[in-house]
């Protein structure tokens, strides 16, 4: 029953604009597939570097290994960075960093074994707010104004879902 509730909500979210990435497979179905055309076989090999964002320098230490799939949406590109997982917002026309977060320190960070593992952001909205979900090194799951990097407030509250139980 839960995989069917799932499936029928899954079919029920409207594709993305074309050329989005909204979720790390791609689409909703995790196709990993873009119809996009710019790219192809005979340009390839022209093709140069518009620029570069640096990523490996958002920590104590410089961490070479990146574990995230960057979503577009909305043209932005969301990531995270570093060993603490900084959540960035990057222009995808200059490589400009938009906007940061990084969770403040806690004793759970401290003590994780796994601090530097994830695979990144995920996207959704609340009441028609874009937003970036990521769970923090903490394990602590956020919600981030997509704009603003900014907390969205009381987002965890319990608000009924059509078609779900309420219990």
């Amino acid at each position: 029953v839960a995989g069917a509730a799932a499936l029928a909500a899954r079919q029920a979210l409207p594709p993305p604009p074309p050329g989005e990435w909204r979720y790390i497979g791609g689409d909703a179905a995790q196709t990993r597939y873009s119809a996009l055309d710019q790219i192809t076989a005979g340009n390839f090999e022209t093709l140069e570097t518009a620029w570069v964002w640096r990523g490996d320098n958002f920590g104590p230490a410089v961490d070479y290994v990146s574990r995230s799939t960057p979503l577009y949406v909305d043209g932005v590109l969301y990531t995270v960075a570093g060993s603490r997982r900084t959540v960035v917002a990057i222009d995808p026309g200059t490589g400009e960093t938009l906007w940061t977060y990084r969770e403040p320190p806690t004793t759970r960070f401290d003590r994780g074994m796994r601090n530097n593992y994830g695979k990144g952001v995920a996207y959704g909205e609340i009441g028609g707010r874009r937003v970036i979900f990521y769970t923090s090194p903490a394990f602590f799951l956020h919600a981030l104004d997509a704009k603003s990097g900014q907390h969205v407030e009381n987002w965890g509250a319990r608000v009924p879902i059509p078609g779900f139980p309420s219990s």
